[in-house]
């Protein structure tokens, strides 16, 4: 069936620990109530995920590293009877369980835009979506599929474990986020596609050298910088995308990359809508059946009919009624020779409304802001042009490699 780090697990050890769970007295009436998990052994977390799924049950997955006072609360606002804090056994059971539960799963989402909010899956519509997503995959050869990301999660846990599965493919989900570990439990397979966060994918890009490359890579969560795309390209047969909201799950898939903006081909079970060109961009918008949910990114179908993304609509500057587009200017920024790294970002202007200002990552011995600043005016706009440098040592990150560019345009410099 599947291996975590160097354990396999078989269809024979499945149904031995299926028999062990319907003689439990909770997990045989699993479907009676919301119940979360904070799993310790991953093993035998997809092995139950499997176990629930097939009894139609509730589950609110919760990252393995999550404390136990906030698992506790992360349950509490789900509304689950019990909590499976790194044990199978033995539950805590919560106050003001929810009553009328749904089957499927119940996730948080980030929070990166915005205060998480509860999102409620079907293991209808998640079966919906493994099966388009899998009718993107017949042109893809890969016999393996390496998950090197959270399984608690929809990108690690549905197209990663699941949907591989689905596919018959041989999964292996990796427990660490040491590059070099990863590396080589990826070299023990030959045809493999590879799902990682993007600051993984570009370390282990790091290390690979000459002819050593790595197969397929799949990224998700954030657009790839240019500097972290080209590295990563460089070090791979070829990169694939996707691309999502939390509500709907994974929405399009883009083979062989050439572009970091591209967001691929969507799924056949969705409607997805936005701009004609990348001169008319329009809110990316995802229609299933009678539901429709606006995204909040900005983006547009090329002449391919391939979907790209553009910006996040609460990024884009507004300069005196003219739009800039981060990426744009970061692209600019990053051709400098003496520049590793860049972000762009906006703050409040008495005057013009809004201004940009970018952090840059560069040698401070070497770069000054004046050389910065003639580099920009040479090859943007004058609206395009940060108002304010700063050239620092490290752009913090998240986990999964975003930028959280609205909280950098909240902090003094």
């Amino acid at each position: 069936m599947f291996a975590v780090d160097d354990q396999l697990f078989t269809e024979s050890d499945f149904h031995h620990y299926e028999h062990q769970l319907n003689k439990h007295p909770i997990w045989q009436k699993a479907d009676k109530w919301r119940i979360a998990i904070c799993p310790e052994d991953i093993g035998k977390w997809i092995m139950l995920l499997l176990y629930l799924k097939k009894k139609k049950a509730s589950v609110v997955p919760i990252h393995p590293s999550t404390p136990i006072t906030a698992a506790e609360r992360i349950a509490e606002q789900a509304g689950c009877y019990y909590l499976f804090y790194h044990s199978f056994e033995a539950p805590l059971t919560l106050s003001n369980p929810q009553s009328d539960i749904q089957p499927g799963l119940v996730q948080f989402s980030s929070g990166t835009t915005g205060e998480p909010k509860q999102i409620k899956r079907s293991w209808i519509s998640i079966d919906e979506e493994i099966a388009a997503y899998s009718l993107q995959f017949k042109r893809v050869e890969v016999d393996t599929i390496i998950v090197a990301c959270p399984v608690t999660h929809s990108y690690g846990l549905i197209s990663g474990v699941l949907a591989g599965l689905a596919q018959n493919k041989h999964v292996v989900i990796v427990t660490t986020q040491n590059p070099k570990y990863v590396l080589k439990k990826a070299k023990e397979h030959s045809k493999y596609l590879l799902y990682a966060a993007p600051p993984l994918l570009y370390t282990m890009a790091r290390f690979v050298k000459g002819e050593d490359k790595l197969y397929g890579v799949m990224t998700s969560g954030t657009r790839l910088s240019d500097t972290w795309f080209k590295t990563i390209r460089a070090s791979s047969v070829f990169i694939m995308q996707q691309y999502g909201c939390s509500e709907i799950g994974c929405m399009s898939v883009a083979h062989s990359l050439s572009h970091p903006d591209q967001m691929g081909i969507p799924l056949s079970h969705l409607n997805v809508q936005a701009g004609q060109s990348d001169e008319k961009p329009a809110e990316i918008t995802v229609v299933k059946g009678a539901r429709s949910i606006a995204t909040g990114d900005l983006g547009y179908f090329n002449k391919e009919g391939v979907l790209c993304f553009l910006e996040r609509i609460g990024d884009m500057i507004n300069v005196a009624g003219l739009n800039v587009y981060p990426h744009e200017v970061e692209q600019v920024l990053c051709q400098h020779n003496d520049v590793n790294e860049a972000v762009v970002y906006k703050k409040v202007d008495p005057f013009a409304g809004e201004r940009v200002c970018a952090q840059v990552v560069g040698d401070e011995q070497v770069l000054s802001v004046a050389r910065l600043r003639s580099w920009c005016i040479e090859y943007l706009a004058p609206h395009q042009v940060p108002q304010q440098f700063t050239i620092v040592n490290t752009i913090q990150k998240s986990a999964n490699g975003k930028v959280n560019r609205k909280q950098l345009g909240e902090v003094a410099e």
